[in-house]
């Protein structure tokens, strides 16, 4: 009985500690010394910043300036829900996909990407159940065995539903491959820098076709896509930080699409790739961009928008947590 006592007290002492050096944590921690990295905005075209100071013309990729006729995106026949089928529960990169649609009222449905097995029902009586599905790794998707490709396929085409999937590259993967049935090579593992917005790609609604992130790209695991086949028009394009790392595909600075968008003029479905995550901020603008285009502006977030400024913390708050002038530019 006393031992049990003399326990019950020393973890109640131990826990004051905590809290008492939790307390002493929060309220000694560093200041914000100086402010963030803001956000580099040109409209002057797509150009980058070379040697000293001169701008010099980048080239865009071969699979760009063709005239091409997109077919208006139309499921009405299918419920406003995404399907979205995620590695595993806990993906850190399904979970991303989520938050988004989420944050912006989409109705979703989330699966286990089957490999084998039965597909989810896709259709009810003569309505498709989603106007848009959503692979976490595009891989499970180009090798679905046939039955199921074929299932979804057919569903995708005969309803308007487009496909929206995502390419991360790890140190197991390929250098350089073909997406298995499509007309399009990946390079990965590739240090990117200077990244730019095609204002041709049909998809843009938020996002704005400005020069946007001057600089390195962050991590070296980006993957970028060629094609010479007029389905496919780049969205994101940047230059590789080495010129020997995609040198038999042209000058050093040639632009390469790490996002593109696929108009269905392959096999009538029309997707859009991504050859990262959705951690770089323009990725979550090109995503939702994305499934507004591709449920025909069902899902769609409106272009208006509303800040709500608490005075008391923003003007008037402690030394570190003040809005200063860099922070509204």
């Amino acid at each position: 009985q006393l031992e049990l006592h003399r326990l019950i007290l020393a973890l109640i002492i131990f826990c004051l500690l905590s809290m008492a050096f939790l307390a002493y944590y929060v309220s000694n921690s560093p200041k914000i010394k100086e402010a963030p990295p803001l956000p580099f905005s040109d409209c002057g075209g797509v150009v980058a910043a070379a040697a000293g100071g001169q701008r010099a013309p980048l080239f865009l990729p071969p699979f760009t300036g063709r005239q091409r006729t997109v077919k208006a995106v139309d499921n009405s026949r299918t419920e406003p829900v995404v399907l979205v089928f995620v590695e595993s529960i806990y993906s850190q990169l399904g979970q991303e996909i989520v938050a988004i649609l989420e944050s912006s009222r989409f109705r979703y449905h989330t699966e286990i990407a089957p490999s084998k097995g039965d597909m989810p029902t896709l259709m009810e009586r003569d309505v498709g159940r989603y106007a848009l599905v959503i692979y976490e790794n595009i891989l499970k998707y180009v090798n679905l065995d046939a039955w199921n490709r074929d299932l979804l396929d057919k569903y995708c085409g005969e309803f308007g539903v487009g496909i929206i999937g995502f390419f991360k590259a790890n140190e197991n993967s390929l250098l350089s491959a073909q997406l298995k049935g499509f007309p399009l090579f990946l390079h990965s593992n590739l240090g990117l820098r200077d990244y730019h917005i095609n204002p041709a790609a049909p998809l843009l609604y938020i996002t704005k076709p400005n020069e946007v992130e001057q600089g390195p790209l962050p991590g070296d695991d980006w993957t970028v896509f060629q094609s010479n086949h007029s389905t496919y028009e780049p969205v994101l394009l940047a230059v590789t930080k080495s010129s020997e790392a995609l040198a038999h595909l042209g000058p050093h600075r040639a632009l390469h699409a790490t996002v593109v968008q696929d108009l269905g003029l392959h096999d009538g479905i029309q997707r859009v790739l991504f050859g990262n995550n959705l951690s770089f901020w323009l990725h979550k603008l090109i995503f939702v961009d994305a499934i507004a285009y591709l449920t025909g502006k069902r899902l769609c977030l409106s272009l208006e928008r509303h800040l709500l400024v608490d005075v008391d913390d923003i003007f008037v708050g402690k030394e570190g947590t003040r809005m200063k002038v860099t922070d509204v530019k």
